[in-house]
């Protein structure tokens, strides 16, 4: 069966239906959307990180010292008609579906955005790759771009295990022939418990910039990777569009709002064109007083 998410009179054929059927302990989720109250981010399913590996061949990891030391954002990339997108990450992604966000603005531009994805709640890239099923897709190819969303605070909470996994990650789709994108994500509401802890810097200024210097790093350390920086639009929203609340009522997830800015930002980083004032109506949920706001605020970041 087909799946059609439509914006409005936008429709877009996602491929197979994603469905809202609770999975059993140690099965990936893959290209399907957990509900959002189905598994809480920061909890890793159950059973998954002790599931049988099919990992693929090793892959290595660049030396650091040979890492190529320039901007990650500042290469030249050729963009097809149609770009093939896998996700692999957690809930950050499959809250108010980001990939559909990003198809759908697609449907309206130059380059069509045809989407899949691989996504656990709290999942890490440590746990995917274990796990094998994110590494297996990869590997099969056909893709132009891997966007890899890390755990929401693992880059700094364990920022070599990041590291690794990350580089391993980018590594391994450079292999086969698709670009890495680095899905920088946001820190949390002010307030949140996090900010008790010494690693998460204390504010969230503090914590959304060790998370941004993270994914800026791995990036760098494999090259011809880019960076969706969402925590650096997210951090400039909160400060030019207070009203405007970007955050679930968790204080981490994204609201529909904070998953539009999202996608502003990395249809940017995938297509290296800016969304256009016609893509404001797939802002599903989204006031277009605010929609216009942040994809407005989202283009004027550097990329």
């Amino acid at each position: 069966m087909r799946c059609v998410v439509r914006w409005g009179a936008v429709a877009v054929v996602l491929g197979a239906c994603r469905g809202s059927t609770p999975l059993p302990p140690a099965t990936l989720d893959v290209g399907v959307v957990a509900p959002v109250d189905a598994t809480a981010e920061d909890v890793f399913e159950a059973g998954v990180a002790d599931a049988p590996v099919a990992v693929p061949p090793d892959v290595a990891t660049p030396d650091a010292g040979t890492a190529d030391a320039g901007a990650p954002d500042a290469v030249a990339i050729d963009v097809p008609s149609t770009l093939h997108v896998l996700f692999v990450g957690n809930s950050y992604t499959y809250v108010n579906d980001l990939p559909a966000h990003l198809a759908a603005m697609g449907a309206l531009g130059p380059t069509a955005l045809s989407v899949d994805s691989v996504t656990v709640g709290g999942a890490t890239l440590h746990n995917h790759w274990d796990t094998g099923t994110a590494p297996a897709r990869i590997t099969a190819g056909g893709w132009d771009a891997v966007v890899l969303q890390e755990q929401s605070v693992n880059p700094a909470l364990d920022p070599a295990d990041f590291s690794t996994y990350a580089t391993r990650f980018a590594t391994l789709a450079t292999m086969h022939g698709a670009r890495p994108v680095f899905y920088a994500t946001w820190p949390r509401r002010a307030g949140d418990a996090v900010y008790a802890e010494t690693w998460s810097g204390g504010t969230p200024a503090a914590f959304g910039a060790r998370l941004d210097a993270a994914y800026t790093s791995a990036a760098a350390s494999v090259p011809g990777s880019v960076v969706a920086h969402v925590g650096v639009a997210w951090m400039a929203a909160l400060a030019a569009v207070p009203a405007v609340n970007l955050y679930a009522d968790d204080g981490s997830h994204p609201s529909p709002a904070g998953t539009w800015l999202a996608a502003c930002v990395m249809y940017r980083a995938l297509t290296r064109a800016l969304p256009t004032p016609a893509m404001d109506v797939t802002a599903a949920g989204v006031a277009p007083a605010d929609a216009r706001a942040l994809r407005e605020l989202a283009a004027a970041q550097a990329p």
